[in-house]
């Protein structure tokens, strides 16, 4: 997301033209969001299991983000941002309740959540940094599939949750 104005201006080739696409993309996917935030927290809860919802998450982000890569016009930008919108509304929607399933001890609730806090933030600190090396090296069109393998590992990371289904 941090790259947006680039991508759209260099890899999908709207020039100036980028920066009023910007909102487009933006409310698009806060729709998507928004839609399965409210559906994706409920279907958890009935089923009793966060870890499946998890693991779709990852698969329609990366999904998401094949549209630019292997389209890259304005449409592919589109996928992009319902499809990916979608996933982030569904992982959101079960990622809290997940990691509540998980902390420790009651008691030490505040320091686990905010220990959590900071696994969640660094990679969002990191992900510039390493996303402009990608860019340096093989230019915009190659976010996207390093994006994908990150997005997929990602998900898998709550594989050895052991006590949350």
């Amino acid at each position: 997301m941090n790259y947006q104005l680039y991508i759209l201006q260099e890899h999908i080739g709207l020039g100036a033209d980028a920066v009023g696409f910007i909102p487009v993309v933006g409310i698009l996917m806060l729709v998507a969001t928004l839609l399965t935030t409210a559906i994706g927290g409920p279907l958890s809860d009935r089923a009793g299991r966060r870890k499946p919802f998890v693991y779709a998450a990852s698969v329609i982000c990366a999904a998401g983000l094949v549209g630019p890569w292997l389209l890259p016009t304005t449409t592919g930008m589109l996928i992009f941002a319902v499809v990916t919108g979608l996933g982030f509304g569904l992982f959101g929607s079960v990622d809290q309740a997940l990691v509540t399933q998980v902390l420790p001890a009651q008691e030490d609730f505040a320091k686990d959540l905010g220990v959590v806090n900071i696994a969640a933030t660094l990679p969002q600190m990191l992900a510039p940094a390493i996303a402009g090396a990608v860019v340096g090296l093989a230019g915009y069109a190659a976010l996207f599939p390093v994006a994908i393998v990150l997005m997929l590992l990602g998900g898998l990371a709550v594989v050895p949750i052991k006590s949350v289904r």
